[in-house]
């Protein structure tokens, strides 16, 4: 049985682990290394995670398989994308990664209403952006009420990704 716990400051580390492997799991082939080097430098530093436990804004959850092995996370607070005249009040489901293995078993869904109600109980507006070819990634945000809003680009090093913003329709 997966379990989903929220993560603590002490995860930092996993975080940074996990979030790597993830992201090259599902995008790597697409970057040149220096791409991909630069962009997991950036975005999933130890650091990086251990800035976000410091914002009350922000939540961080980590699910465990049966061992307790981590297999997946996700990440919601304030808003910071590219948001055309974003309100005041946005958040932002900011990561929901999965090992590949865990992966088409509602787990997601599950880390996403978990996610869902904590965005929906500090902010009127939820965002998120998927990458646009990330086709079950999109069909799940459906599923739970996100519909597109726009198209932008993702810097991922000096490589643009086509990516969707789309926003949570039913409150």
């Amino acid at each position: 049985m997966t379990k989903i716990r929220a993560a603590t400051a002490a995860d930092a580390e996993l975080l940074s682990r996990l979030g790597a492997a993830t992201f090259m799991a599902s995008f790597g082939h697409l970057y040149c290394a220096e791409n991909l080097r630069r962009f997991l430098e950036k975005s999933h530093a130890i650091g990086v995670y251990r800035d976000l436990f410091s914002d009350e804004n922000c939540g961080i959850w980590i699910a465990e398989n049966e061992a307790g092995e981590a297999v997946g996370y996700a990440v919601a607070g304030p808003c910071s994308l590219p948001v055309p005249d974003m309100p005041q009040s946005a958040g932002e489901l900011a990561r929901l990664y999965l090992v590949k293995h865990a992966q088409g078993a509602g787990l997601g869904a599950a880390m996403l209403k978990i996610a869902m109600d904590f965005l929906k109980a500090r902010f009127e507006h939820v965002y998120l952006s998927v990458y646009a070819e990330n086709f079950p990634a999109q069909k799940l945000y459906q599923r739970h009420g996100f519909k597109k809003l726009c198209d932008y680009f993702y810097m991922v090093g000096d490589h643009a990704d086509p990516e969707w913003i789309m926003v949570l329709e039913e409150r």
